[in-house]
């Protein structure tokens, strides 16, 4: 096995060469088309028995239109990431890096690159997304239970006025609950707030 072949082998995407149609018909891909998605090369190669684009995900289609466009336009490369439906039917998270080639007259030939699955990289964030999402949660259910003490303290410091002297113990009491009450509250709020930052 030569060194192409073995790091072809070794790669969890594929590499392309394609028309700059409206197909993004395929005119030479790896065989990690088959490995990663399920398609063996020949299907789609010349279009036979489908398309590049029928693969993807229908809504990601014109956004890849629209980043090869304005690339090509620029003769630059791209970077892009959108999604491929597998063989099997669900959808895997690719990143793509391409460019144009041209010919001495400044003809555009045909483009390539390479397709690379991050769908793994995509579940991580999903995983700390939602570990996110539940601390949000704590978050707020600790907010509302300091709320509930605060009117607890609230309530203790009208009683202990009404007792007078006989209250004082309690009016101390009353104040160290709101002091905790108002401490923890900004520590929530600000455990909250770094949620929000992080997530957006």
């Amino acid at each position: 096995m030569d060194f192409q072949t073995s790091i072809l082998g070794r790669m969890s995407g594929f590499l392309y060469r394609c028309r700059a149609d409206e197909n993004y018909t395929m005119l030479e891909m790896t065989n990690g088309i088959e490995r990663i998605f399920g398609y063996p090369a020949d299907d789609i190669i010349g279009n036979r028995a489908r398309t590049f684009t029928s693969i993807m995900y229908e809504e990601d289609v014109p956004l890849m239109d629209e980043i090869v466009g304005r690339a090509l336009e620029k003769r630059a490369d791209w970077t892009m990431e959108y999604r491929i439906r597998h063989a099997m039917g669900h959808l895997i998270w690719v990143t793509e890096t391409g460019g144009g080639i041209w010919d001495p007259k400044g003809e555009l030939l045909y483009l390539e690159g390479s397709i690379i699955n991050i769908e793994s990289l995509y579940q991580r964030i999903d995983e700390r997304t939602a570990d996110m999402r539940v601390t949000a949660s704590k978050t707020n259910e600790i907010l509302q239970s300091l709320r509930y003490l605060k009117l607890l303290a609230v309530n203790a410091g009208i009683e202990a006025a009404r007792a007078g002297t006989a209250g004082s113990g309690f009016a101390v009491l009353a104040a160290e609950m709101r002091m905790l009450a108002n401490s923890s509250e900004e520590a929530a709020r600000a455990i909250s707030e770094a949620q929000r930052k992080a997530e957006g």
